[in-house]
């Protein structure tokens, strides 16, 4: 069994938390099969992130969007420390990067925006729609021998959402999630049009304030004082939010597949291209509904978000139908399905 495995991925203001977020997930697994797990980082902002969930790391002092320039000085890195496996989760990842990487490891891709053919060994894609992407005919025709993990079989949920329970409380309650970055202000947006309509004063609403939110001190001052509107910074877990609420507002991505697990009702909204095909098809199977994209039409987005919203407050037949369809979707072993498949084809 391997005793090391090594992550190329990046969080910072401008890409979220969420690519990091998946990758420890993983990294857990494999800690559990006896596998440790190491970062290779492109600055500081990463470095400390992996260093607070407890993995060492080491910061290429690289551009995180321009990883071509990087790839020597990390196949040197690699040859130095041994590295024969490698897992690369990054949207910047080009054609020639995999391939040189590949010259000295066995390299692992975490895909969900399916951009272009990605030379690697084992691609992992655990999206709702990726059986649907033709993967193997496609890699096959352009001559690779790549091996797949699709599906939501492989999603790498973190292990406080299998054990989550709902707390009994008195009222409605809900919260908002809008991503570690939030640059349209989509949850200032909304608190001002629920505000509006006064319906604040039937839920109580709780505001999570993305890591890299440079709004937080204008959402503070405009929504601090009113006592039915609970901002709060950015949790390690929306585990327990998710006990504690009837439904919620979210973005797309990792998130969404947290709530299903925790089978809190909810609503999304996009605010990047990868979020939006996956948006469509949530909406399509009934489980998710989507209100739309915030940066095409952010007005009427949230005039769909707030009309689900009353929807979901006024039905409590239609919470539990939702949360019960929710809870098909994952069952929570993903990063353990991920691990040991790193394991078993590792060098």
């Amino acid at each position: 069994m391997r005793t090391r495995y090594y992550f190329r991925v990046d969080a910072n203001d401008r890409i979220g938390i969420g690519h990091m977020m998946r990758c420890f997930s993983i990294a857990k697994a494999l800690r559990q099969k006896g596998c440790e797990a190491t970062f290779f980082v492109a600055d500081r902002t990463s470095a400390r992130l992996a260093a607070e969930h407890g993995y060492g790391y080491v910061c290429l002092n690289s551009d995180y969007d321009h990883l071509d320039v990087e790839a020597d000085m990390l196949i040197e890195i690699m040859r130095e420390r041994g590295v024969d496996n490698l897992l690369v989760d990054s949207y910047f990842v080009t054609e020639s990067y995999l391939k040189k990487i590949r010259t000295v490891a066995n390299v692992v891709y975490m895909d969900d925006i399916n951009k272009f053919i990605y030379p690697c060994d084992l691609l992992i894609d655990y999206n709702i729609y990726a059986e649907e992407l033709d993967y193997e005919r496609r890699y096959r025709e352009a001559g690779l021998s790549t091996k797949f993990a699709l599906g939501l079989s492989y999603m790498p949920l973190r292990e406080e959402y299998l054990q989550i329970r709902r707390h009994p409380h008195e009222g409605l309650r809900m919260f908002i999630t809008t991503g570690a970055t939030d640059s349209y202000d989509v949850l200032g947006h909304l608190l001002e049009a629920m505000t509006a309509q006064h319906l604040e004063q039937d839920i109580a609403i709780t505001g999570v304030i993305g890591q890299y939110n440079h709004n937080r001190d204008s959402l503070l001052q405009r929504f601090g004082g009113n006592s039915r509107i609970h901002l709060i910074d950015p949790q390690s877990t929306l585990s327990e939010l998710i006990a504690q609420s009837d439904f919620a507002v979210t973005a797309g991505g990792t998130t969404v597949y947290e709530l299903c697990a925790g089978g809190l009702p909810s609503v999304m909204v996009t605010l990047a291209d990868n979020q939006m095909r996956a948006a469509r098809e949530f909406d399509r199977r009934g489980i998710i509904p989507y209100a739309g994209d915030v940066r095409t039409n952010q007005e009427q987005t949230i005039e769909s978000v707030i009309r689900h919203i009353r929807r979901l407050s006024e039905d409590a037949g239609l919470r539990e139908q939702t949360s019960a369809k929710m809870r098909t979707v994952v069952d929570g072993r993903g990063a353990e399905r991920i691990a040991q498949l790193l394991l078993d084809n590792a060098k």
